[in-house]
């Protein structure tokens, strides 16, 4: 994932969202890879940005900015975890 400051695109930014997840052991790396993917720019058209921080057991707060509804309903599509 990149360094670049969520707050540099807050001004471009329509929609930000905030999840708090429960993954299971199994699946923690898969599921912060596909949230850095995400991030990467040109990755998801409408994304701008995005930063998740994690706890020990599994617990993680996820927060993205999106330009328009479309852009989170194409991040929902591609991350869903099988």
């Amino acid at each position: 994932m990149g360094r670049t400051d969520i707050t540099d695109f807050v001004d471009k930014g329509k929609l930000l969202r905030v999840a708090e997840c429960s993954v299971e052991n199994v699946k923690r790396d898969r599921f912060e890879q596909v949230l850095k993917d995400a991030w990467n720019r040109g990755m998801i058209p409408g994304m701008l940005s995005g930063a998740f921080g994690k706890r020990q057991n599994g617990r993680y707060m996820d927060a993205s900015l999106g330009d328009n509804e479309d852009s989170y309903q194409r991040y929902g599509i591609r991350n869903c975890l099988h």
